[in-house]
């Protein structure tokens, strides 16, 4: 449904009107770019965004229909998380990943 992009500018910003091909929030580059971490957990936190996932560089994920099915990563390390609204925080879950 949306997440953070700074395609249209220096500054990152949220997205809220994406393809809405899955029903979740997206976080790419997670783990590479210090300001998207926290922005992406204030989003889901206050509603602005539903809950989602989060890929750090060289992961990626697998869906069948709308049901997350494998998370990969051609980088050994890396990881794949499952972002969730708990309150009024983000709970963020490491998700296994599989070296390709």
């Amino acid at each position: 449904m949306g997440g953070t992009t700074d395609s249209f500018g220096p500054d990152l910003v949220p997205v809220t009107d994406a393809l809405g091909f899955l029903p979740y929030s997206n976080s790419p580059h997670h783990d590479a770019e210090e300001q998207r971490r926290p922005l992406i957990h204030r989003l889901i936190a206050d509603g602005t965004l539903p809950d989602g996932y989060a890929t750090e560089n060289g992961t990626g994920l697998v869906y069948f229909g709308t049901e997350l099915v494998d998370a990969f990563t051609e980088v050994e390390g890396k990881l794949a998380y499952s972002l969730t609204r708990e309150g009024a925080v983000t709970r963020e879950t490491a998700l296994e990943t599989r070296l390709l």
